[in-house]
């Protein structure tokens, strides 16, 4: 088993990564595991070549390299310090869910990650994202630049939970589509929420949820509009006096 691993769609990519595991002239045992309970084994090492078994070789044996069973820590510990810099293969979201289990399981601090991974603060830092995120979500959020807008819609006390996954899909919109939630719409989304009461019929219907969002994220919040007459309204006092 894995705590994660990535998927690896393409039959051609798997085959050359196996084919480059059994060309290695200095022939090693590939997978290295921990046998974690009876006949149960966590996978430790070399999670790409497993992932391309597992695409168009699900069957085959291989030798497996096992180790006395330690803690789920020392473990997490042990895959993040080899992955982080040797296993370029693997992806910015296998790196998030092992952190983040240190995390949100153990309770443990960035810091303390960092040191016992022999990474930087800032590099344990950059792979650091909310797991209540869908993982979809998350998937593209470092490609998408959206990383700080989903961590901070997932923080917050005063947006409403059954609006929070359709934020997270208008966080990865495209860049420069006026239908993005950025970080400036983002705060104004908050505003919105936290001087108004969405009706409960409309916060227990996704699509009008959608239509609502929609159409405050597309407009801008109708902000012209709201500041002409603002100095509309301003005008026609001083000059009704």
């Amino acid at each position: 088993m894995t705590y994660y691993h990535d998927e690896i769609k393409s039959d051609e990519r798997a085959k050359r990564i196996i084919d480059a595991v059994n060309a290695k002239k200095n022939r090693v045992i590939p997978l290295v595991a921990e046998e974690f309970s009876p006949e149960k084994y966590v996978l430790l090492e070399n999670f790409e070549y497993y992932s391309s078994l597992l695409k168009i070789r699900p069957y085959v044996r291989v030798p497996c390299l096992v180790y006395p069973k330690t803690s789920e820590v020392d473990r997490l510990i042990q895959i993040l310090k080899v992955t982080i810099p040797l296993e370029k293969g693997t992806s910015w979201l296998f790196k998030n869910e092992h952190i983040m289990r240190l995390v949100d399981v153990h309770n443990m601090s960035i810091r303390n990650i960092a040191n016992l991974t022999n990474c930087s603060i800032s590099k344990i830092n950059s792979y650091i994202l909310n797991r209540e995120i869908p993982i979809h979500i998350r998937e593209v959020a470092i490609q998408a630049e959206a990383k700080t807008v989903l961590e901070s819609i997932c923080k917050s006390t005063v947006i409403p939970k059954p609006l929070k996954p359709i934020l997270y899909e208008k966080a990865i919109i495209e860049k420069g589509s006026s239908h993005r939630l950025n970080i400036q719409k983002l705060q104004l989304l908050k505003h919105f929420c936290s001087v108004t009461e969405i009706p409960i019929f409309i916060l227990d219907s996704r699509s009008l949820l959608k239509r609502l969002i929609d159409q405050l994220v597309s407009t801008n919040f109708n902000l012209s509009t709201h500041m002409i007459n603002l100095l509309n309204k301003f005008i026609e006092e001083e000059t009704a006096l």
